[in-house]
């Protein structure tokens, strides 16, 4: 009898969750969309404050589809607006530009984390742009514990760019284009949650960034963590996700990189607004 009570329980609590597959901004869970469920999220970032002047807006539309109780997809429009002064520029230019890109996302759920000991989950994205290709993938390992919800994500990605070479040969200018692959970040990600309420949350997120590139190795380093607000509807259409995400150190200090943030690679300050709809 108490074994029927649970399963209905985790049953209700998979129902509620069916049409929401988040509720963090950063630190994704092993939640799926049920079949047939659509859900559309909108998020906006803002990352600021480096070295020198630097501002940066992102934007990402993404529509998101349960092809099977396990399997879910998305396809993602990307957007992103920086602003940023040279630090070597005595002149205080500010230099602005746009890059645009979209992305296809693949969720796979192995466990479930209210039924199973762990619930995990694999994940796979290849954004496009312009001049790049990105591939990234992650373990994702949650559990939920009454109130309580815990998540980890271990991430490693691959970043190629587009390499134009050209010579003169016979009085013309021969191109050769070519793919190189420049960097391959990783990135441990940590994050709880409280409910308040069923449809309200509080919690805190964690982010372990390193830079990594093909021709120096392990360059950057920072450790960021914040805050973040999950709001459900209660009919469990819509919600709202806040999270604020300062730079607390890094845990790499070289003669190179000698203060506790790293400024170069990193913002001082992240905070991500994302809104999402079920359909």
């Amino acid at each position: 009898m108490r074994k029927s009570i649970l399963l209905f329980i985790a049953f209700l609590s998979v129902v509620s969750l069916s049409a929401q597959d988040r509720q963090f901004v950063h630190t994704y869970q092993s939640t799926n969309l049920a079949k047939g469920f659509r859900d559309f999220e909108v998020w906006t970032s803002l990352r600021m404050g480096k070295e020198s002047f630097y501002r940066a807006i992102d934007e990402r539309l993404e529509f998101e589809i349960g092809l099977t109780d396990r399997l879910q997809t998305a396809l993602y429009f990307n957007g992103t607006h920086q602003s940023f002064a040279d630090k070597n520029d005595s002149t205080g230019t500010i230099i602005s530009h746009s890059k645009f890109s979209i992305s296809s996302e693949w969720k796979l759920k192995l466990s479930d984390a209210t039924t199973n000991v762990i619930g995990s989950c694999l994940y796979g994205e290849a954004t496009i742009s312009g001049t790049g290709l990105e591939l990234e993938a992650k373990l994702i390992l949650d559990k939920h514990i009454d109130k309580h919800l815990i998540a980890f994500n271990a991430v490693g990605e691959w970043e190629w760019e587009q390499q134009v070479k050209g010579k003169v040969a016979n009085g013309k200018v021969e191109q050769t284009n070519t793919m190189k692959l420049m960097a391959y970040p990783v990135e441990f990600d940590l994050a709880y949650m409280y409910s308040i309420k069923p449809n309200l949350g509080l919690g805190l997120e964690a982010k372990d960034q390193y830079e990594i590139t093909t021709a120096d190795g392990l360059e950057h380093n920072a450790l960021l963590a914040g805050p973040t607000l999950y709001w459900n509807a209660k009919n469990s259409k819509h919600s709202i996700i806040i999270n604020f995400l300062p730079q607390l150190t890094n845990l790499r200090k070289t003669s190179a990189q000698p203060n506790s943030l790293d400024l170069d690679e990193y913002e001082k300050y992240q905070f991500r607004l994302l809104f999402d709809f079920s359909f």
